[in-house]
């Protein structure tokens, strides 16, 4: 790939900053928001269809898989606390080249994840309200976009209100179903096989995506080098002990192939102990937490472009910040228009398989570069992860398995997103170079 080159008529912007304003509770709220809604309320359905009660262990696979990428990623963010996460590291190390395809690979995981998210959240406002699903996914970018070109204070401040209401009520459906788990809904344990538990593990891997949202967002996170390793690891604490209550309650009490047959599984597994008010009240619930995450996705996707512009990698228009509130509004506009698109398309599975296989393939290049960094030496940074010989080469591992494990709609999808993004590098370069003189 060409680092020297720019695409044709991009300048490159000023080298415009965002603001500091979000401290390590914003930034854990950040985090844990950008995870919890989506893979709790939408996924845990498809990974008990796939794997059976075995879905419980697939979640704990996915968050080995989650730390041991997790670790790497902590020090990276430590070392480059700057907006665009991942495609920054890459940028810095590898260079402009490596750095456009890992953003749009970046990107491009998460445009395809928001699908899911915006339509579960769509799914459930109709089950509370009866407000087309379509119609609730769509408006809800649109609110997303409003808070956030407002500013990332006060997007950080609702992610803190909603992540509380979502721990609160998902801690209070597991404690309230706990008495009622029958042991007998979990046999057969593995009913699809080895297969089947790989396969709802990428799923509940898409489930854990969040701990790279706050790295996205460094350059905005106060005292990085303390805050963003602590925001990081405490995001996967905090969701793996959540993710375990509630998935053990949801498959003790409904079952899983009820669970995985159902648009909104925790709804109707909170009927099945609390009645219909209760699962009115987790559809409540679900409605904001899929909420918080879709806002969390749209952070990330405006931060990740925004970066490119400003690095002139995509139109400089996208690295224009509001004066007022330091919001990268452009980016955000941008962003949510692509974003009400993916949901418009509403396919579950398309957004799934694709999502995961993008959202696997952008942790690769990363882990590149920490084994580079490395092999330099040079400062340490103030949080390094522990047995890199042991972890790194287990979390290259792990992430080839999950590739693998996406499917044939994963596989040519992701391939065919990559391909495209590297066709338009490679035109950019041409242009930019110009006609050869005869």
């Amino acid at each position: 790939m060409s680092q020297g080159h720019m695409q044709p008529g991009l300048a490159a912007a000023p080298r415009a900053r965002l603001r500091r304003t979000l401290g390590l509770r914003s930034a854990v709220a950040l985090g844990v928001g950008g995870t919890i809604g989506g893979g709790i309320f939408v996924l845990v359905g498809h990974t008990a269809a796939v794997a059976g009660p075995a879905a419980l262990l697939a979640f704990a696979l996915a968050f080995v898989a989650g730390l041991l990428i997790a670790l790497p990623y902590a020090e990276l963010a430590c070392r480059y606390p700057e907006a665009g996460g991942g495609y920054a590291f890459v940028r810095a190390v590898l260079g402009r080249g490596w750095g456009f395809m890992m953003g749009w690979v970046f990107w491009g995981a998460y445009l395809f994840v928001s699908g899911y998210v915006t339509l579960g959240f769509g799914g459930y406002l109709q089950a509370l309200t009866g407000i087309p699903a379509l119609w609730g996914a769509v408006g809800l970018v649109i609110a997303c976009a409003l808070v956030n070109v407002a500013g990332v204070r006060l997007s950080g401040q609702v992610q803190v209100a909603v992540m509380l209401l979502a721990l609160a009520g998902l801690l209070g459906f597991a404690l309230a179903g706990l008495p009622s788990v029958d042991p007998a809904r979990f046999e057969p344990w593995l009913p699809n096989g080895p297969g089947g538990l790989l396969a709802a593990a990428l799923t509940a891997f898409l489930a854990f995506g969040g701990f790279d949202m706050v790295a996205a967002a460094g350059e905005e996170v106060e005292q990085p080098e303390r805050n963003l390793p602590r925001a990081i690891l405490a995001t996967l604490a905090l969701v793996l002990f959540v993710y375990l209550l509630v998935v053990l309650v949801a498959l003790g009490t409904l079952g899983w192939r009820e669970l995985g047959a159902s648009a909104a599984p925790l709804s109707a597994a909170a009927t099945q102990f609390l009645g219909p008010a209760g699962g009115k009240l987790i559809a409540a619930v679900a409605v904001c937490t899929t909420a918080a995450t879709a806002n969390a996705v749209l952070v990330v996707t405006s931060r990740i472009s925004f970066a490119m512009a400003r690095d002139g990698l995509l139109p400089a228009a996208l690295a224009r910040v509001s004066p007022a509130t330091g919001a990268p509004w452009a980016a955000v506009l941008v962003c949510a228009a692509i974003l009400a698109l993916v949901a418009a398309l509403g396919s579950l599975r398309l957004a799934t398989a694709v999502g995961g296989f993008l959202y696997v393939a952008h942790f690769l290049p990363p882990l590149l570069v920490l084994l580079k960094l490395r092999q330099r030496g040079g400062p340490p940074p103030a949080f390094r992860m522990p047995c890199p010989a042991l972890l790194l080469p287990l979390a290259f591992a792990m992430s080839l398995v999950m590739l693998v494990s996406s499917g044939w709609i994963g596989l040519l999808g992701g391939l065919a997103w990559i391909a495209l993004g590297g066709v338009l590098q490679h035109l950019g370069s041409m242009g930019r170079a110009g006609p050869k003189p005869l």
